[in-house]
């Protein structure tokens, strides 16, 4: 969509959209005030909290912090690309899309791509109809018997069965037209090593349909009935399936998950479908491979980024390591995580097969938060009743705990585990403080961002947040202030990370091109971030009294600047302490600057 072209259709959709009209199509919306008010359409809620202002064009839920503008609803409400929502805006506006004219390559791609949805759909009901109705799917239906699958469970999820045959289904789709090549492409078929032809990726398994989101088909899963290896076989990486994106279960699971805000993550096909049929209804599977940040970028789209994750991976040690590699893979994305343990030495298919549904809610209930698995498996991992074994845990713990951020839950595990080890608070803390500091060394911590020792933890003040969004608000409603605000103050001098971000594109906007436009600013505002752009919806819905608008954005400067530069004193007054008690000479440099950054607050008090 960078073609000028579509940039102006955008631009003309944008202008000539009624976004109160169109969300009305969704939710029920009353006039208040200057806003509509309606229950949001993304979380469940009985007092509405979800507003739309005609005026400004945005949209913003005051309860899941859901928001954007007309495109952002489109998207969110319908689980759908901003491709396709230009589209369904325009057909809503009838207003025709302009004509792109593509290349014979891109035409040839796209009548590929159709042709492998296509023959994966036909796959489908092939396999299906091997399981259900020949004799061939009796040993697989007898398997799926005793794993406790219904016939109805069969039929929903479209389970098949591949026969025990090289070209059973290579055969019978070439008598129907389907070519070679197509079958190769959407990874059915192999190609013979010797000799022309194909023959049948998948034999006598179990065969699971993969879907996207949108519910086609892009891949398959297969399982053995015996020992033979390997035990899973999935698709091939084709143009439509990429097995680090893709979940099993995404197509009858991501409503739940939007409306529960949670989504559980087990290993396996067939703990999904158990859980799926016991009522569980917010469970995914990885396809038995790794967790990958895209399927967890996946995952958290769906509630706005805001989606928490439980992992109830098998509770055997494979299972465990699976579970600390999925942890690890979506600790940097920031994501809300838990953990389920399952007794036993148990996977959630038997568990809840074995105990119900009743009982697996209750260990959903008590799922473990990040940090307490963390701790937990560190304390599991060495005998903790030697000295050697103390230095061991200690030293797997003060990562750990160094690397978290909230300073009270990490506050009550240190004395927890004081009393557990037998060793002293200070001590422990002391550990944790060295790491830290060995990061600062190693230029892990540089100057300017939060030092990330528990004590130091602090979340940016009301206050200074609220002066934070006014600035953003007053620059937006009048953009010849955005010069003024630009030589008085640096964007890194924001402490809000979504107000930094914000910021950030208003001067690249403005550096870009001077006297910035309203439309300029429009278009921007869409590469913001699916959180920032959440937040640029609410300060957007912001009321603002004020008599003197430049005094405003003053007084909004001079606090957003003292609490930048109180939070770099405290983190330079503090370092320097910790370098001169562990006798290391470069807390003088320390102390100058956090001397430095005092004069500057007391002028800015003057």
């Amino acid at each position: 969509m960078k073609d000028a072209i579509f940039d102006d259709f955008i631009d003309r959709l944008r202008s000539e959209s009624d976004i109160v009209s169109i969300v009305s199509d969704y939710v029920a919306l009353k006039k208040k005030g200057k806003n509509y008010w309606g229950c949001c359409p993304f979380h469940n809620e009985k007092t509405p909290s979800f507003s739309v202002t005609p005026d400004k064009g945005f949209f913003y839920c005051f309860g899941c912090q859901s928001g954007g503008n007309v495109f952002n609803f489109l998207m969110k409400v319908e689980s759908i690309t901003f491709f396709e929502a230009v589209k369904l805006l325009a057909k809503k506006l009838n207003i025709p899309m302009p004509e792109k004219e593509k290349s014979p390559r891109e035409q040839a791609r796209d009548q590929e791509i159709a042709k492998i949805y296509q023959v994966n759909e036909l796959a489908r009901d092939f396999f299906h109809s091997c399981l259900t109705k020949t004799n061939y799917g009796k040993p697989a239906r007898d398997y799926l018997t005793s794993r406790g699958i219904t016939a109805e469970c069969i039929d929903f999820f479209k389970l098949g069965f591949a026969p025990p045959f090289w070209d059973k289904l290579s055969s019978a789709f070439s008598e129907r037209g389907i070519t070679f090549d197509i079958l190769l492409k959407s990874g059915l078929c192999a190609a013979r090593t010797s000799g022309d032809g194909v023959y049948d990726r998948f034999r006598n398994r179990i065969m699971f349909p993969i879907s996207d989101v949108r519910g086609r088909i892009v891949g398959f899963g297969g399982r053995v009935l015996d020992d033979t290896q390997p035990k899973y076989l999935n698709s091939p990486e084709t143009q439509v399936f990429n097995k680090r994106q893709v979940l099993y279960g995404i197509e009858s699971a991501y409503k739940p998950i939007r409306d529960l805000g949670k989504v559980v993550i087990v290993e396996g096909y067939l703990d999904a479908i158990m859980l799926y049929t016991h009522g569980i209804k917010n469970v995914v599977a990885s396809l038995g491979t790794a967790f990958t940040p895209e399927q967890a970028r996946t995952l958290l789209k769906l509630n706005n980024l805001n989606t928490e994750l439980l992992f109830s991976y098998d509770s055997d040690a494979a299972g465990q390591n699976a579970t600390l590699r999925a942890l690890n893979t979506v600790r940097a994305l920031g994501a809300a995580i838990r953990v389920v343990t399952i007794p036993d030495g148990k996977d959630p298919d038997e568990f809840i097969r074995k105990h119900g549904s009743a009982a697996f809610e209750e260990l959903l209930a008590a799922a473990q938060s990040l940090l307490d698995y963390q701790l937990d498996q560190a304390l599991k991992s060495d005998d903790y009743s030697t000295v050697q074994g103390k230095i061991a845990v200690v030293g797997k713990l003060a990562p750990i705990l160094a690397e978290a951020d909230n300073a009270v839950e990490i506050n009550a595990h240190i004395t927890r585990l004081s009393q557990i080890l037998a060793v002293d608070e200070s001590a422990l803390r002391s550990e944790i403080t060295k790491y830290i500091v060995q990061l600062k060394k190693d230029k892990n911590v540089k100057n300017g961002k939060t030092i990330n020792i528990a004590f130091l933890y602090k979340q940016p003040a009301p206050a200074v947040v609220q002066a934070e969004r006014q600035l953003i608000r007053l620059m937006c409603d009048d953009l010849s202030l955005v010069p003024y605000v630009f030589a008085k103050i640096f964007p890194q001098e924001f402490q809000g990370v979504l107000q930094q971000e914000i910021i950030n594109l208003i001067f690249n906007a403005y550096n870009m091109e001077k006297n910035i436009t309203q439309a300029e600013l429009n278009t921007v505002v869409n590469s913001l971030s699916e959180k920032a752009n959440n937040e640029f919806s609410h300060i957007m819905l912001m009321e603002i009294q004020f008599e003197d608008v430049v005094k405003l954005v003053d007084d909004c400067i001079k606090t957003i600047r003292l609490a930048h530069l109180t939070t770099l004193y405290e983190q330079h007054r503090l370092m320097a302490d910790e370098l001169e008690r562990m006798g290391d000479s470069s807390f003088l440099q320390e102390l100058a600057e956090s001397q430095r950054i005092k004069h500057e607050i007391s002028k800015l008090h003057h």
